[in-house]
């Protein structure tokens, strides 16, 4: 048997360790609860029809205007709830 050759009751062992067991179900969790968090941004995010750009509605300490728009292309309009941004409200 090689050097490298693992025996496969060693292999079998440390593929049961309840530690990485554990952090492979942790690892799980962290990411279905980051899946959560992606659906509730893609919540908050509009498409103005008018001006064809992706916006959404941020915090007073980022933005005066309480929204932000996002460069075209940058963000896919599909799946998107149709809503006029605050720069096409002011003009029409």
């Amino acid at each position: 048997m090689c050097k490298e050759d693992e025996h496969i009751i060693n292999w079998i062992l440390k593929k049961t360790d309840l530690t990485r067991q554990s952090e492979h179900f942790n690892t799980k969790k962290r990411a279905s609860a980051f899946d959560q968090r992606k659906r509730r941004i893609d919540d908050t995010m509009f498409y103005c029809e008018k001006c064809r750009s992706i916006w959404s509605y941020v915090s007073k300490y980022i933005d005066d205007t309480n929204w932000r728009k996002y460069p075209r292309g940058l963000i896919p309009t599909i799946g998107k709830k149709r809503k006029e941004c605050g720069d096409c409200e002011k003009i029409f």
